[in-house]
């Protein structure tokens, strides 16, 4: 009785392994899905950053500490200059400050859009190369209602490159602003 328990343990834990290896054979985001979002022209005198060029950025982690192996040449241009980025963002930790109506966010990451961020995580998974820190935004985020990811956000600031050993990201904008947020304008009207 015992053998044949475990017999149907092993099949069913098998069956489970192989589903999931077929299915999900990488989890590697797929930059052919990665998709160009017209970008409100809120400031078309800066710089944008183009998610593809992350897919070129080569890292090494070890023991979750990244360290960058090479780079592009058109991301190394943009470090130290204002930019704009856009794309999905989540807050979470002490960035995250719930009140009554709504939430305060003094910081978040930015992804591309492709996949979603969902409840801490990304999926795909947002590797190092693929995520932009917003540290600290210049004046917080005020959000009138619940909800911690917005779909689309575009935030201007100065790119930074971690270059040592990253524990949170490689990839930070500082002195940043939110200029455009989509739920933002989803909920124009609905709170005065």
């Amino acid at each position: 009785m015992k053998a044949k328990i475990a017999i149907i343990v092993i099949l069913l834990v098998g069956a489970l392994v192989w589903w999931n290896v077929r299915e999900f054979s990488s989890l590697e985001p797929d930059t052919d899905r990665l998709e160009q979002v017209a970008m409100p022209e809120l400031a078309p005198e800066l710089p944008r950053l183009d998610w593809k060029l992350c897919d070129a950025v080569e890292v090494e982690v070890v023991e979750a500490v990244c360290r960058i192996v090479s780079l592009p040449p058109e991301l190394e241009a943009l470090e130290g200059q204002e930019i704009v980025v856009s794309g999905p963002s989540f807050a979470c930790g002490e960035d995250l400050v719930e009140h009554k109506t709504g939430y305060t966010i003094k910081g978040f990451i930015l992804v591309p859009y492709f996949g979603m961020v969902d409840c801490c995580i990304g999926n795909p998974i947002p590797y190092f190369q693929w995520t932009v820190i917003v540290e600290k935004l210049k004046t917080p985020w005020e959000i009138p209602h619940k909800g911690i990811v917005d779909p689309d956000v575009v935030v201007k600031g100065t790119f930074r490159i971690e270059r040592g050993q990253a524990y949170e990201g490689i990839f930070f904008l500082d002195d940043a602003e939110v200029i455009h947020s989509a739920d933002a304008d989803k909920w124009k009207g609905r709170t005065q």
